[in-house]
């Protein structure tokens, strides 16, 4: 069915002006056009007509396919012409009436429609009045159309440029707390003390003084609606939605069959397993050239996006805003440009896909494999690899349950400048309702700085996903750590008890070792612990600032570091000394050298905290809190009976 609410507004005169087929519809089955090649040949042959001669009360007619594959015509008065509504840009304003379009009045699916005047091609039906109680539309200008670029262009390099964020990466909510309790007090004087993560001591006004929480990326729902430029609560609803209400799996259509004007079209997004795609209706065909929908999809200029042919079961209509039911045929050709007055592309050849593999295992149940094909686009490929991933774990399970989800993400890729190739592993857990659908920063942000790391292009190669969904809730509370407080120099590890409480079950403790620097020096240090989780989401805000990724290898480095809530880790932490100068962290500076570097121009900053060793150990939890306590090194020749004692 047609998706409702992602739709572009403009800023015209009187009610918002909705784009009629700018609408995602998950799109179903086959099937493609069989039009009279003489009503083809002559709308080909018929000259355009001029805005300039455009006057009201002129009658003519619009093609586009009200059921099936068949084109049909709609009557068409002209009421009159709206100039320069925006930037050299007018509408042609028109009434249109048959087919039950006085009911329905102007229907989403129907952008693209050429409509004629005297015989001669004006332009487009692009827009229409949602809750309007007359079928008056919008019309892009024949001259408007007609300078869409005639040939493809290259794709512009200008999305690289905005490096990732570390915190984009990392859960929401994750590293706060952490972030507090390393900057809790003085660490001298309180070598008997451990702290566990919690809310800040005093009243509730002392909260606006903790360090927040490094992530801060937008849930699923308003990402899709921040980058697909759409309007309206609803919006983001395709994102989310289960396969068996948004699609089926469709035939191709046939070898011979073709667009004409009037056709039924859409662009595809994701083809296999299941289909989505934007639907309208193409506009003209000529010379293996085509335009279609006689407004912007997102406007993104050059573009390599799969085209393909459509079939229309029903106009659906409705108070708001009616719309076409379709379902979406074979791959025809390639949009290769997407413009304010519609989009253009070739009949033919088209433009390659990212194979997605998603594996599902529930419970009991044997695991089921479910392969999508989704268009390759730096901004919008990692959201339609989230969709296929988590509508996939909705076909036979849920998101809202007390579950465990683990699950493991394989990302491959070419590197087209050095001819060789790579895969990124991302693995991890969630748990709880709505746990998937939060992990959408985590599986989407890896994708997009792949796409659009400020280096050098990488080519995606495809994308395959193991999930295993769990009915027990599987989480455990980090609530103690134990073990030695006083260490002589020159040991080379420590052993320490963390103490986790399940949900609604028992309490566990697990031994883990943590290996000491070489070269440590006597001191008073803190032992962390926490999942990793947190201490990635810690990152930006124990260093100060964002590290530098000036290089594809360095960006991957950073998605390599762990990060799964699922694993405990354990870190021996010294106060800041270390410095960061525009972005890279320098910990083992000499003191002069590090004042020299402090009066310079770099403007270097502290770290908040040095993390001189670190351990991990995987679990079957997911974890939550953090607890720290201090450890004391020893000056040669002193002993523990010289130790005061509480």
């Amino acid at each position: 069915m047609t998706l409702p609410g992602i739709c572009r507004r403009s800023t015209l005169p009187g009610s918002a002006l909705v784009c009629l087929a700018a609408c995602l519809a998950a799109c179903l089955a086959v099937g493609l056009v069989g039009v009279s090649p003489g009503r083809s040949e002559a709308a080909a042959a018929d000259p355009w007509i001029p805005l300039a001669e455009v006057e009201p009360g002129m009658k003519g007619y619009g093609l586009t396919v009200f059921s099936g594959s068949a084109i049909d015509t709609f009557t068409v008065e002209v009421i009159g012409v709206q100039r320069n509504v925006r930037a050299d840009g007018s509408l042609i304003l028109v009434e249109v009436a048959g087919h039950g379009l006085e009911l329905s009045s102007i229907a989403q699916g129907m952008s693209g429609s050429p409509v004629y005047l005297d015989g001669r091609f004006a332009g487009a039906l692009a827009f229409g009045w949602g809750g309007s109680l007359r079928p008056i539309a919008g019309v892009t200008p024949a001259a408007d159309i007609l300078a869409l670029p005639p040939s493809p262009q290259p794709q512009g390099t200008g999305v690289r440029g905005a490096a990732v964020m570390p915190e984009e990466l990392a859960e929401p909510g994750r590293g706060g707390e952490l972030a507090v309790l390393l900057g809790h007090g003085e660490i001298a004087g309180r070598s008997d003390r451990s702290w566990t993560a919690g809310p800040p001591e005093g009243s509730p006004g002392d909260r606006s003084l903790a360090v927040l929480p490094a992530a801060a990326w937008p849930d699923p729902e308003a990402l899709a609606l921040s980058l697909l430029g759409a309007g309206g609560s609803e919006a983001p609803n395709w994102l989310i939605r289960p396969l068996g209400q948004a699609a089926a799996t469709g035939s191709a259509a046939g070898a011979g069959d073709g667009l004409s004007p009037g056709s039924a079209c859409a662009v595809a997004l994701i083809t296999g397993d299941a289909q989505l795609g934007a639907t309208g209706t193409v506009t003209l065909v000529e010379d293996g050239r085509v335009a279609i929908f006689g407004h912007p999809f997102l406007q993104r200029g050059p573009v390599a996006w799969p085209l393909a042919a459509a079939e229309v079961l029903a106009i659906l209509p409705s108070r708001q805003m009616s719309f076409k039911m379709g379902t979406m045929g074979g791959l025809v050709g390639t949009i290769d440009h997407d413009q304010r007055a519609g989009l253009s592309g070739r009949l033919g050849p088209v433009p390659v896909q990212v194979p997605v593999s998603v594996e599902i295992a529930s419970g009991e149940s044997a695991p089921a494999t479910y392969t999508f094909a989704v268009a390759d686009d730096p901004f919008l490929t990692p959201t339609l690899v989230f969709w296929c991933l988590y509508n996939t774990l909705l076909v036979s399970g849920d998101d809202a349950s007390l579950q465990t989800v683990d699950y493991a993400i394989e990302i491959d890729w070419t590197d087209p400048a050095s001819g060789g190739g790579d895969t990124l592993l991302l693995e991890g857990v969630t748990a709880g309702p709505g746990g998937v659908r939060a992990l959408g920063p985590a599986w989407m942000a890896p994708l997009s700085a792949l796409m659009i790391n400020p280096d050098r292009p990488l080519q995606l190669k495809g994308v395959r996903a193991v999930l295993k969904q769990d009915p027990q809730l599987r989480t455990a509370a980090i609530t103690g750590l134990s073990g030695p407080r006083i260490l002589a120099p020159g040991q080379e590890s420590a052993v320490f008890q963390v103490d986790l409480q399940e949900r609604r079950g028992r309490s566990v403790s697990l031994e883990v070792e943590l290996p000491l620097p070489a070269h440590l020096q006597p001191g008073t240090y803190r032992v962390a612990v926490a999942s990793a989780a947190d201490f990635f989401a810690l990152e930006t805000q124990r260093l100060g600032q964002m590290p530098r990724l000036d290089t594809v290898e360095d960006l991957v480095d950073l998605l390599r570091t762990e990060r799964s809530p699922g694993v405990l880790q354990l870190a021996l932490v010294a106060p800041g000394e270390g410095l960061v100068i525009e972005g890279r962290e320098m910990p083992s500076l000499p003191g002069s050298f590090a004042r020299v570097l402090e009066s310079a121009q770099a403007i270097p900053r502290r770290t908040l905290a040095d993390l001189l060793s670190t351990t991990e150990r995987p679990t079957p939890w997911l974890l939550e809190g953090s607890v720290l306590q201090t450890l004391v090194i020893q000056a040669p020749g002193k002993t523990f009976a010289q130790e005061k004692r509480p």
